[in-house]
């Protein structure tokens, strides 16, 4: 008597009811404008979108010295997984000193698919000061990140930058057995290429990080990029503070400063690694590094 078919009894692909359900993915997008008025830093423009979040905590710095303006980045999403994206854009006016850290360490979960993007868009100007000091990066097993920073200086600007990663939670007893890690770096001054680096862990991470010529079988590691006017001039300060841990080396090139560590845990990765980045920057660094 009825020959009609209920779109629900349709079988196939076709099938609107019948389709998987497609997994929700995280966007955040944070942007960040700063300027400086009578030799004092100010915010001028500030943007935030999906689950980047900003805060802005007050900062003190000794009498008559520019605090500058402290930018604390949040991801309210609570970590990375495949196919999520987070971008970050800041800029450092004229003579401007402004600083962005995480509130936390970033953790990038196993991916069911599609991989994680992060984007770092920095740009200083004139006599401007940018720092950019995220907290580590936590990779699991099975995690996917490809990230990106890339930085535009003026001609007397200087810029301070880490990225730390942990390969999983050593505490915890996890290792990485698969997952994808890309990070690429690229910073210009007036224009012209200053300093670009890639790394790229595919496949089987702890096996790679195994080997003498990667980690020698450690668990963290950190890069550090000082890029300013006669930057080389603090390579022997920096060894001096690497001096504490074996697989920590120091280069100069003119106007650049590159530090790389190794740990067997981030613990011990930053008993050094927050001297150095504290050295460099001529600061205290932001509070959430010491909570």
């Amino acid at each position: 008597m009825y020959d009609g078919t209920s779109p629900s009894d349709r079988p196939g692909e076709n099938n609107p009811l019948q389709r998987a359900p497609s997994l929700q993915r995280a966007k955040g997008r944070a942007r960040i404008t700063v300027g400086a008025t009578g030799g004092k830093t100010r915010l001028d423009d500030l943007y935030q979108d999906g689950c980047a979040k900003v805060r802005l905590p007050k900062v003190y710095g000794p009498e008559g010295r520019d605090p500058g303006v402290e930018a604390v980045l949040l991801n309210t999403a609570g970590g990375l997984t495949g196919g999520d994206v987070y971008a970050t854009e800041a800029e450092a006016g004229d003579g401007s000193h402004l600083t962005l850290t995480t509130q936390a360490c970033e953790r990038v979960y196993r991916a069911a698919s599609g991989i994680a993007r992060v984007e770092t868009r920095l740009s200083a100007g004139p006599g401007a000061c940018l720092n950019w000091l995220p907290q580590e990066t936590i990779l699991f097993d099975g995690g996917a990140l490809d990230r990106a920073l890339h930085v535009d200086l003026a001609e007397d600007a200087s810029f301070l930058a880490v990225e730390a990663l942990a390969l999983g939670r050593l505490a915890s007893g996890e290792t990485v057995t698969a997952g994808t890690f890309q990070d690429t770096w690229r910073v210009r001054r007036g224009g012209k290429l200053i300093y670009a680096d890639a790394a790229r862990l595919v496949g089987d991470i702890d096996g790679i990080a195994a080997g003498p010529a990667t980690l020698a079988g450690m668990n963290a590691m950190a890069t550090v990029a000082f890029a300013a006017p006669e930057a080389e001039a603090r390579l022997d300060n920096a060894r001096a503070v690497l001096d504490d841990l074996a697989t920590a080396g120091a280069s100069a090139l003119p106007g650049v400063l590159v530090c790389r560590l190794v740990a067997p845990d981030t613990q011990t990765l930053r008993k050094t690694l927050v001297p150095l980045l504290a050295a460099l920057a001529g600061r205290d660094l932001p509070r959430v590094w010491h909570l």
